[in-house]
């Protein structure tokens, strides 16, 4: 499950942004006023800076990446930082801050949980449901010290759970047909996890009906991801006819994110058990500063298909990422689908992002634990997914006014 800045052109998650801007004015109101917590020292405030530059230095996967894509070297600008930190009076402006430098990273998953994300997240991962599967983010979270950092209790608990129940009656889908008897259209907005079950009723019915049809476009420009379990239960299942399956190598760093994943069932080795051909084929970086890697297999089998035999087309641009950039990676490298319009957003292969807290202001921390190849050997989070046909990705107002819809029609 994977809940997930980059190119100066266009922001690929321009309104996860506003949000996150947003939630975060809302933490930093709740916790300056939130009286079970002591205001922070300076002493204290530069530990938590310390803390955070030291695991991020030791840790994170995308560092040599951010330097050549975004042209920041983040190691180098501590002094910078470290002022900017000891100019901070309130607890706000200290959270503001570490916000700020967390934000230079340029990667979307990577940020402070805010009071009003940390409900969202406790849902997701301490559910009793799934204490082994997801221990490590369930430590994190039901810390003591975290849950009185952000106010959350039984009750706010409660209110969080009666949130996901109205989300689940919300619909993600919207299915048309452009050509009658000949082109189909599915639009997915957001791999929705509390919707998977409603909407897969909605699809399912429609790829019935539409099974003899040449052509399906399925639409997610601008879908930011949510659960890969939403298309590989969805749209992958009833539409294959064959099992599909790719692979990709994941590599770590350290062993925090190592105790992360294996909980989730991925064995990892140490990267010195290589091949040395192979080893010598990966990028720099990871000769350097990789210590484990896994190839993971992604295998998906037909459930029940329709029988569905025409041609499909994915139609993506660079807003594309998280789960929904798992979906254009898988697509593309296992044939599913013809990848149609901009090159994705990324950062979407592997598994969920993972989380630590600060030692003394408690605030949570989540960010990209690994980094993955693409088929073609290039990193994801750097080159993203490339579609089979490059084209103006633009949506248009009609669909005689969209190119990449045309570009189908008249294939």
């Amino acid at each position: 499950m994977k809940f997930r800045f980059r190119r100066k052109k266009y922001k690929p998650i321009y309104l996860v942004v506003i949000l996150l801007v947003f939630s975060l004015i809302v933490y930093i109101k709740s916790t300056n006023g939130n009286t079970r917590v002591k205001p922070l020292t300076m002493e204290q405030k530069l530990e938590d800076f310390e803390y955070l530059y030291d695991f991020i230095s030791e840790n994170y996967p995308f560092l040599k990446v951010n330097e050549r894509v975004n042209g920041i070297d983040w190691l180098g600008e501590k002094e910078v930082f470290k002022n900017a930190i000891k100019n901070t009076n309130a607890d706000y402006e200290f959270e503001y801050e570490i916000s700020n430098i967390i934000r230079q990273l340029n990667n979307d998953h990577t940020h402070i949980l805010t009071k009003d994300m940390f409900g969202y997240f406790y849902t997701a991962y301490a559910d009793l449901e799934y204490e082994d599967h997801y221990k490590p983010w369930a430590d994190v979270l039901k810390d003591e010290d975290v849950l009185n950092r952000y106010a959350f209790d039984e009750k706010k608990l409660e209110e969080y759970e009666a949130k996901q129940t109205f989300y689940a009656d919300l619909s993600y889908c919207k299915t048309d047909i452009i050509v009658p008897d000949e082109v189909a259209y599915l639009k997915i907005s957001q791999m929705n996890t509390e919707s998977i079950e409603n909407d897969g009723l909605i699809i399912r019915e429609f790829f019935g009906e539409i099974k003899d049809y040449e052509k399906l476009i399925i639409d997610i420009r601008g879908n930011q991801g949510g659960n890969d379990l939403y298309w590989i239960k969805n749209v992958i299942e009833p539409l294959a006819n064959k099992e599909l399956s790719v692979k990709n190598y994941l590599f770590l760093r350290y062993e925090y994110a190592k105790y992360f994943y294996e909980h989730r069932g991925i064995a990892f080795s140490p990267i010195t058990e290589l091949d040395k051909n192979i080893f010598d084929s990966f990028p720099e970086e990871i000769k350097i500063d990789f210590n484990y890697y896994s190839l993971s297999p992604k295998t998906i089998k037909p459930v029940d298909p329709v029988g569905f035999s025409g041609k499909i087309y994915l139609l993506v641009d660079e807003r594309v990422f998280s789960s929904a950039e798992s979906f254009a990676s898988f697509s593309k490298d296992s044939g599913f689908a013809t990848l149609v319009g901009e090159t994705t957003g990324g950062d979407g292969i592997g598994l969920d992002p993972i989380l630590f807290s600060l030692p003394n202001s408690k605030m949570v921390i989540r960010y990209s634990g690994m980094l993955v190849l693409n088929n073609d050997g290039t990193i994801n989070e750097e080159v993203h997914t490339i579609p089979n046909v490059v084209i103006d990705a633009t949506i248009g107002s009609m669909y005689e006014k969209d190119i990449s819809i045309q570009y189908v029609i008249n294939d």
